[in-house]
């Protein structure tokens, strides 16, 4: 039975309203619909810095002593209603099953209703760095209300904290009967943010689980403590503990649950590209043969026949017979498994010899290819290889282009791996391209095979290194990754 039903029960009325006025504003803290064919009464009365309104309706007039029962009875609802508040709006959001709801949202609500609650002039919660031991500030409430800087300035707070004031805070769940068993400190939270040194210490209790500590729950109140501060400071602690690991859990389900679904995904689509792989090679490689065969006769046919008509038939056959040799090389290629053979490669060697073969293009196009790669610059790879996926990479970087355009290439080494960077002053990749982007005959030019990204992808993974892409301001950049030995 709630509180309120347990009122009207011993008062023999029903309260139908209850209005705080506070420094914060006025607030309804209950509502409900009056008896009917029964007449309303207004109760007022003044707590400390609060004002409450009680209405009730009743048969008659409540008598002196029916009114103290009811003011006293209201008063414990009154303070105890902060974590009531916090219970109602928070807890029983849809959005903490569902990971939706915002941490800092959680902390805001709670913190607030402390403060609203009466009991307490200021509320706040900082997280626990373990490694650094320090709190961080996350969030604060206050009569009167903090502005949006001195919230700012508080989330940007880092506090130190001593051993002993950690182990205290470890301490504090063996004995959870005992109310005394909380944390008094001097003011090194709020003082630097109110410029104002407080009468009284903070009460500081740990949000934990188990023996880790997440964070701190702080309140402080102008007037003396008791037994009810402390209480509440104690409970709605615990509430919010409780409410931050459910969020966390079910974000990390989530998180869990995506990932896997992810990696399943992957593997039935890796199952199906090489079960097609096996099937495409076969047919490429039987379909070889004869293509060159017809490529033959075709170019042949060129050179014996004198009829105009027949020369320019048997030119396309020879040309279309070029094009699907080099979509067989390619399919070959791509379900080949080559291992590397790798050597140390001096990186503008390298590039002295992949350049000139760009050389036409970049003449009839007006393409420039810009060297940022230092003289000392080494890679570990098979040098054939590497060498095709730079041609590939270089050459899709110019298409992009199509003319007056720069492809540079730099080098970069960090924790342990070097990275070749191509980027270009082309439009970028279009974002419903990107996805597809590594996907074997996925391909948005109509004279490409949609397999030289994934070829190149599939050489550096068996490198142990990655090919990766982004948008830059200026066009694409694409990451060539190899271990850096």
């Amino acid at each position: 039975m709630k509180l309120i039903d347990i009122i009207n029960k011993r008062c023999n009325c029903k309260v139908t309203q209850i209005i705080i006025t506070s420094p914060l504003g006025e607030r309804i803290a209950y509502k409900d619909i009056p008896n009917d064919n029964k007449k309303c009464y207004d109760i007022s009365l003044q707590r400390g810095n609060i004002d409450l309104v009680i209405t009730y309706s009743a048969d008659e007039k409540l008598s002196d002593d029916a009114v103290s029962l009811l003011t006293d009875l209201i008063d414990v609802y009154v303070e105890n209603r902060a974590t009531w508040e916090i219970a109602e709006n928070v807890t029983k959001s849809p959005d903490i099953n569902t990971g939706r709801v915002n941490l800092e949202e959680m902390v805001k609500v709670t913190t607030n209703a402390l403060v609203y609650s009466g009991l307490f002039d200021k509320a706040a919660v900082m997280f626990f760095n373990e490694k650094r031991m320090e709190f961080r500030g996350v969030y604060m409430s206050s009569i009167p209300p903090y502005s949006d800087e001195q919230i700012q300035a508080f989330k940007n707070k880092r506090v130190p904290v001593k051993k002993s004031i950690i182990e205290q805070l470890h301490d504090y769940n063996s004995n959870p009967d005992d109310l005394e068993k909380h944390i008094e400190l001097e003011d090194k939270i709020f003082r630097s943010i109110d410029n104002v040194k407080l009468t009284n210490p903070l009460i500081i209790v740990p949000m934990m689980t188990g023996n880790k500590i997440y964070g701190v729950l702080i309140t402080y109140s102008n007037n003396k403590y008791t037994n009810t501060h402390i209480f509440t400071t104690r409970s709605t602690a615990r509430l919010l503990n409780t409410m931050m690991m459910v969020v966390i859990s079910t974000q990390k389900y989530e998180y869990t649950t995506s990932f896997y679904k992810e990696i399943e995904s992957e593997m039935r689509s890796k199952q199906s590209l090489v079960t097609l792989g096996n099937y495409v090679a076969t047919i490429a490689h039987e379909v070889k043969n004869p293509l060159i065969s017809i490529g033959g006769f075709a170019k042949r046919l060129m050179k014996s026949v004198t009829n105009d008509d027949l020369k320019r038939m048997a030119g396309i056959i020879a040309t279309e017979s070029i094009r699907l040799e080099h979509l067989t090389e390619d399919i070959l290629s791509f379900s080949r498994k080559r291992p590397p053979k790798k050597e140390k490669i001096h990186l503008k060697t390298l590039f002295e010899g992949i350049v000139p073969l760009f050389e036409t293009r970049m003449t009839e196009h007006n393409l420039k290819i810009n060297l940022d790669i230092p003289d000392d610059a080494y890679i570990y790879a098979d040098i054939d290889q590497i060498k095709q996926v730079i041609v590939n990479l270089i050459a899709n970087a110019m298409n992009a282009m199509e003319s007056n355009g720069t492809v540079t290439i730099s080098f970069q080494e960090k924790d342990g791996k070097t990275s070749i960077m191509i980027s270009d002053t082309g439009p970028g990749i279009p974002l419903e391209v990107m996805p597809n982007l590594f996907k074997p005959f996925f391909t948005t030019s109509s004279s490409g095979t949609g397999l030289g990204l994934p070829i190149s992808r599939k050489i550096l993974n068996n490198h142990n290194g990655d090919l990766t892409v982004y948008n830059s301001k200026n066009g694409a950049v694409f990451t060539v990754t190899l271990p850096a030995e």
